[in-house]
Parts: structure tokens; sequence; C-alpha cells
């Protein structure tokens, strides 16, 4: 059988990188959220789910931007368990990869 993924064994070393950019892209959502509440707490502006809070500051409502931001976490119950699903396919590759790589040098 052919290489599924890692045609050559310098791809299959970078198999740290690529669960790393799986991880990033599956915890996205939840890190903007954290960081759209921290922003607002910094700012003293309510985020909640309910709606928007008349946060205004220097003449700017941030409140209309900070509450799509926070609500953006629950995308993660979308992206977390097809991160997953992902890094599981991708060690099953590698392991082919691995094992095809060690018997045809």
């Amino acid at each position: 059988m052919k290489p599924i993924i890692f045609h050559t064994p310098d791809k299959l070393r970078k198999i740290l990188w690529y669960h790393l950019y799986i991880i990033l892209l599956a915890l996205a959502p939840l890190l903007v959220s954290i960081a759209a509440g921290f922003i607002g707490n910094c700012m003293g502006c309510n985020i909640n789910e309910g709606g928007t809070d008349a946060c205004v500051r220097l003449g700017i409502s941030f409140g209309n931007v900070l509450n799509p931001l926070g609500v953006l976490g629950w995308l993660c119950i979308i992206t977390v368990p097809l991160g997953i699903i992902a890094a599981i396919v991708l060690i099953i590759a590698a392991i082919h990869d691995t094992i095809y790589h060690k018997n045809n040098p």
C-alpha cells in the first residue's frame, strides 16, 4: 500500500506541528471568547449571551463587537469533536505511513 499523507519521511517528522495546528483550530473559538471576556472585564463591560451592553469607551460602542465574540465560544461544540476526529485520523495515517517507510526504505 502507498503512503496515505506523508509521502516522505521528512513530512512524517512534522507530525507534531500538524497536531498543534489541529489543536489551535479546534480551540480557536474558545480562545476568542476568552479574549472577548477579558477585554470586556478590563473595560468594565458586561459581556453575556442575553444581549449587548452599552459599553461606550472613547465615544465608540464596544458592546456590539464584544458580544458576538463572547458567544463564539459555543462554536467549540462543533470544532472540538472535529479536531479530535482529525487528530485520530492523522495518528492512524502516521502509523500506517511509518510502517510503509520502514518496509520500503
